[in-house]
């Protein structure tokens, strides 16, 4: 059984004109999509499909947060999101010479899966470095002991006998 079926929409009974689907992502939505970059999160998703004779206009409006873990600190901190975003679909299958923009539903298909399109919105929003955001005086979030030692492994001094011996060679130019 699938695990995200709460997540399809079947599309061939669908008359003409613009239909409203509301979908909840939790933790276990991001736990099904195999996703190891987000912990977890609480999002809002609300979809509008626009269903025409030849085509859908699917407009999707997601509102939330994602649980990150701070590539500095290792600790998990909320991140919010707010999408917009508009795709269509058309009917048939894809020609040689396709656009991005537009997505291919196969002669065969008769239900549109909106969790791919919810991932992959998601995805494009978070940075490419994840931390905690700053407070309203600019300073780091970020756990105080862990950033402690951060700081001190930078100060430590390495010193290798074998490198030390190296460094007294002199060269003839």
């Amino acid at each position: 059984m699938d695990k995200l079926i709460e997540y399809q929409i079947p599309y061939k009974g669908l008359s003409i004109g613009k239909h409203e689907y509301y979908f909840h992502a939790k933790d276990k939505f991001f736990a099904d999509m195999q996703v190891e970059t987000i912990e977890g999160g609480d999002l809002k998703i609300s979809l509008e499909l626009d269903r025409q004779s030849r085509l859908m206009q699917a407009d999707m409006k997601i509102i939330g947060t994602l649980k990150l873990v701070c590539d500095r600190c290792l600790d998990e901190f909320d991140f919010k999101i707010d999408i917009d975003h508009s795709q269509i679909y058309k009917y048939g299958n894809a020609p040689e010479k396709h656009n991005d923009d537009i997505k291919y539903l196969g002669e065969g298909s008769y239900k549109l899966d909106v969790s791919e399109l919810i991932m992959e919105n998601v995805l494009l929003q978070i940075p490419i470095r994840k931390i905690h955001p700053d407070d309203a005086n600019g300073n780091s979030t970020c756990k105080a002991e862990q950033l402690h030692l951060i700081e001190n492994y930078g100060k430590r001094e390495l010193s290798d006998p074998r490198w030390e011996a190296l460094k007294s060679i002199k060269f003839d130019d």
